[in-house]
């Protein structure tokens, strides 16, 4: 195990959030790159299908990897208490628990296909390339959530580089599989699907072996399991509010998929193009956000509030960098990256105008996703959850309806920035609080922290 809760925080710090950045921009490419060769190698409305399918894989994703959420802030604040038996009995158990709901969520899922995409207003000449493209993917939801656990365990014991040379390998040969069976097989959207399960499951193998060899205290050996109802119950408590922000993210998305559907196949395709390329620039953002939660749990585990507060500093220094970066590249070449998926015409304005318009809002999504971080890392994904169900929920799709009717696609864009204002506002308030200032001060690693 690598603690974090010792040394120069900003270095520190840096060293592990950057295997993390590079790790998930792969990961969006890995997810992009199907979009891209579909859209360059077979069309504008396989590639829409594999855009409408993508807010139910995230739904689905959100339930069953919300546990691996609650097992990185149980396992860091473990490792940086220097319990080892805990450790054993959070992997064991929450690990065990996310495969065997993932099974069953893919068995569900790939006979509920046709239903999940009437539900969304999926259109017609649509449907085929998305249920093809769906169903395989379904299948493979073992490997991905596999794969995100095991992973964000290595990452919960301080080593965030191992999950990223697997990624690479895997994105490597998911680019090559898709190419060979999308373009040599002419296999369609179904070759892309089939490339991406493969390469993940093959991702999660690789991880799995790793940490096996190189990590015996998350070494997982069905002979020999630790399982622990307590550790569930815990584990419950941090990963189900987990679950549902993740999930209310997705549903969001997906709501807001079904206003976009109903605006034509263009706006349809360039939703998906722009949500593609969020993707990659609010990655860096994420991270850091993510990172800053396995370094609180951490330093919070080892009685050390004061680093926290510190690492705060330094993640929105390097927050507002990047959306400062962002404003201006997306801005000046948001057409030009709308273009490199394949879009033309009025798809490439459409996909145009998304990212400019988010790209006005990455400062304040910057803040309360760092903040946020930092709260979740103290084992509180209440707070989270709910600023992200109001934002979601409660402004951005209520906004996007209202004013889709008097400005079409663009009221759409409009409504993202909106909701990310509202949840900023709320975070604000709340970190500013004198409870949360009081308890994060006083915060010290017991088992009164989750019963």
């Amino acid at each position: 195990m690598t603690a974090l809760t010792d040394g120069p925080v900003g270095s520190g710090l840096l060293r592990f959030v950057l295997p993390i950045l590079a790790g998930n921009i792969l990961q969006q490419l890995y997810n992009s790159i199907d979009a891209m060769i579909i859209g360059r190698f077979v069309g504008e409305n396989a590639l829409g299908a594999i855009g409408v399918s993508q807010p139910i894989i995230s739904v689905v994703l959100a339930l069953v990897i919300g546990l691996g959420i609650g097992e990185e802030i149980l396992l860091g604040q473990y490792v940086g208490r220097g319990d080892q038996k805990s450790v054993k009995q959070v992997f064991d158990t929450l690990f065990t628990a996310v495969m065997l709901l993932s099974l069953a969520v893919a068995v569900c899922g790939f006979f509920a296909t046709p239903i999940l995409l009437q539900a969304i207003h999926t259109q017609p000449e649509q449907m085929e390339d998305a249920a093809a493209y769906l169903r395989i993917i379904f299948l493979g939801i073992p490997g991905i959530a596999g794969y995100n656990t095991m992973s964000g365990a290595i990452r919960a014991s301080g080593n965030s580089k191992a999950p990223l040379v697997f990624l690479m390998i895997c994105t490597v040969l998911n680019g090559g599989l898709d190419l060979w069976m999308v373009q040599g097989l002419g296999m369609g959207v179904e070759g892309a699907a089939v490339a991406t399960v493969v390469a993940q499951m093959i991702s999660f193998v690789m991880c799995t072996l790793y940490a096996n060899r190189y990590y015996p205290i998350v070494r997982y050996d069905i002979r020999r399991l630790d399982l622990s109802a307590k550790m569930l119950r815990r584990g419950a408590r941090c990963a189900i509010p987990a679950s549902i922000q993740q999930c209310a993210v997705s549903v969001g998305m997906l709501l807001l998929q079904v206003v976009v559907n109903d605006l034509g196949a263009s706006a349809v395709t360039a939703y998906t193009i722009g949500s593609r390329i969020d993707s990659f620039a609010s990655a860096p953002i994420v991270n850091i956000g993510q990172a800053l939660g396995i370094f609180t749990s951490q330093n919070l585990g080892a009685g050390k509030p004061e680093r926290v507060k510190e690492g705060k500093k330094y993640c929105l220094l390097w927050a507002f960098a990047v959306g400062g970066i962002l404003l201006v590249l997306l801005w000046g070449f948001g057409a030009d990256m709308a273009r490199f998926f394949g879009a033309e015409g009025e798809t490439v304005t459409m996909a145009m105008w998304y990212v400019r318009i988010l790209s006005l809002g990455y400062f304040i999504a910057g803040y309360f996703t760092v903040v946020e971080g930092l709260i979740r890392g103290t084992g509180n994904t209440l707070v989270p959850m709910a600023n992200t169900i109001t934002g979601y929920w409660a402004i951005r799709l209520p906004a996007a309806m209202l004013l889709s009717a008097p400005l079409g696609y663009i009221g759409v864009w409009l409504a993202v920035p909106v909701g990310w204002t509202f949840e900023f506002i709320l975070i604000l308030w709340y970190y500013h609080s004198k409870r949360f200032q009081r308890s994060l001060s006083e915060w010290t690693m017991g088992e009164d922290c989750y019963e």
